[in-house]
């Protein structure tokens, strides 16, 4: 956990309802539809190591180099490492495996980078690095919600909930987001609004919308 997150549990579990990881972020469940192990929330210390190489290896492959950065220094927060794995729902009769956040975080970013309306190469690894991160707000949360051990529903509003994974994906985002604009301050600027973090910065609207689009898109077809 990182300086940045190290307030965000209690913001996710205080008075928080049930949800599950990896359903879309507008709709708030009463109620977890899988028990977590206690591996997967209480991982070793090189159990974590494990997961965050995996993430790597399936986080997009881009080309620029501050993009590859951006993910790493915010995969180094062991939590969020954790938040990508837990498995969500159940083996299917056909014994495949539950699906993990991490699973959904790469179909999204596939999708998303090979999206029909972006029209350079640099649109298409920013589009791609944006779906991988763009629920880890949410996923950060969900992790939270099972560690608090909150298996009934709780009275709290969609707006209210949204607002929490909406703090927790700002917190989480906006040291790596900052390293990105020292680096490469057109592409960290355009990454952050394509994100919905601030509206800074000298971008090509229509760039970002385009990027947007894919985004969508490919949440759809996750989802």
């Amino acid at each position: 956990m990182n300086a940045n997150t190290s307030s965000l549990s209690s913001l996710c579990t205080a008075s928080q309802p049930a949800v599950r990881a990896g359903s879309a972020p507008s709709a708030v469940a009463t109620r977890p539809s899988v028990r977590y192990t206690l591996s997967q929330l209480h991982p070793s210390a090189t159990e974590i190591d494990r997961r965050r190489l995996d993430i790597q290896m399936r986080m997009p492959q881009v080309a620029i180099g501050a993009l590859h950065q951006f993910l790493h220094d915010l995969f180094a927060d062991d939590d969020l490492v954790k938040a990508y794995f837990p498995h969500v729902g159940a083996t299917s009769a056909a014994g495949h495996a539950p699906t993990m956040p991490l699973d959904l975080s790469e179909r999204a970013a596939e999708r998303a980078g090979t999206h029909w309306g972006l029209l350079h190469r640099h649109e298409r690894e920013v589009a791609a690095v944006a779906a991988f991160v763009q629920s880890c707000g949410y996923y950060w949360c969900a992790r939270q919600q099972a560690l608090g051990g909150h298996l009934v529903p709780v009275a709290v509003s969609p707006r209210s909930y949204r607002s929490r994974i909406a703090v927790a994906q700002r917190e989480l985002l906006q040291e790596p987001l900052r390293q990105l604009r020292r680096s490469h301050p057109e592409l960290g600027s355009t990454l952050a609004q394509v994100l919905g973090m601030d509206c800074d910065g000298d971008v090509d609207p229509q760039q970002v919308a385009r990027i947007q689009a894919a985004l969508g898109t490919a949440q759809m077809q996750v989802h």
